[in-house]
């Protein structure tokens, strides 16, 4: 593996990049326009070389290789909180868990968290049971946000296996998301939190300047539909030329043709 920026470097390995030094997350949080606190947030997206994040197997599956899967482990190793919406959680074999070959420096890093907290948002609760991520025996590691559409039946139905909160809505009649991020930095102690789209989740959390890293990998491969989404979807024509959101570029990793990209969102007050 090749670092092609900020400075060249030669023989790395996938276990050896995005350590704690290297990424060098803020820990005190986010100031919030209210005077709260949020977490610092990063997306960790894949993108094939025309723009699509869905394959034809209706999620990420077949974009990213072997190497893709390790950065994306080695980035929830060094998350509180791994944070995915409802429409992702329907489609992907989500387990945020950190394989061990990437959790070398989790136990220091984390001494009273070993894995991330897993959290999926839902408006209405349609989540399904059968998923790997609801699991009796590791319910202090999953925590469900239901909206205010949610019937109450669903809240019973997942607290066998989840950690449930009711979330009240946003002016937008969905959950509200700054509430969320208060809600996690204040009550879950969540300092840094990962976010693995999808691309609906993805837009809000950047529209509402909540959002301060992207991580994206970019695979040679091509997707060819019109369907498939990309890692980020807004509404209509999207942001207006003036108003798109800015990156900074801070890192650029190869393995193989396949580029890893780090950058900084420049927030609109900055």
């Amino acid at each position: 593996m090749q670092r092609l920026y900020p400075e060249l470097q030669n023989g790395l390995t996938p276990q050896e990049i995005y350590t704690v030094s290297e990424l060098a997350f803020p820990g005190g949080g986010v100031t919030l326009e209210d005077g709260g606190r949020r977490p610092y947030l990063f997306f960790n997206m894949v993108s094939s070389v025309d723009g699509k994040a869905v394959s034809a197997s209706g999620n990420a599956a077949g974009l990213g290789d072997e190497t893709d899967r390790l950065v994306m482990h080695r980035l929830r190793a060094a998350a509180d909180a791994v944070l995915v919406g409802a429409e992702t959680f329907r489609h992907d074999p989500y387990v945020p868990n950190v394989i061990p070959e990437a959790a070398w420096e989790r136990p220091l890093a984390f001494p009273d968290r070993p894995q991330p907290l897993g959290i999926v948002i839902s408006r209405d609760g349609n989540l399904p049971l059968d998923k790997k991520f609801f699991d009796r025996n590791r319910v202090s590691d999953r925590l469900v946000l239901l909206g205010q559409a949610a019937p109450a039946e669903k809240e019973a139905l997942f607290k066998p296996y989840a950690q449930v909160v009711r979330v009240p809505d946003g002016a937008n009649g969905r959950p509200d998301i700054r509430w969320i991020l208060a809600y996690l930095y204040r009550e879950k102690g969540v300092r840094w939190l990962l976010c693995e789209g999808g691309p609906r989740l993805n837009y809000s959390l950047i529209s509402e300047n909540l959002a301060d890293e992207l991580f994206l990998t970019f695979a040679p491969k091509l997707v060819a539909s019109e369907a498939n989404s990309t890692i980020l979807t807004g509404p209509g024509q999207g942001f207006p030329p003036e108003e798109m959101p800015l990156l900074e570029l801070v890192s650029l990793y190869k393995e193989g043709h396949e580029l890893f990209f780090r950058y900084r969102l420049r927030h609109k007050n900055s």
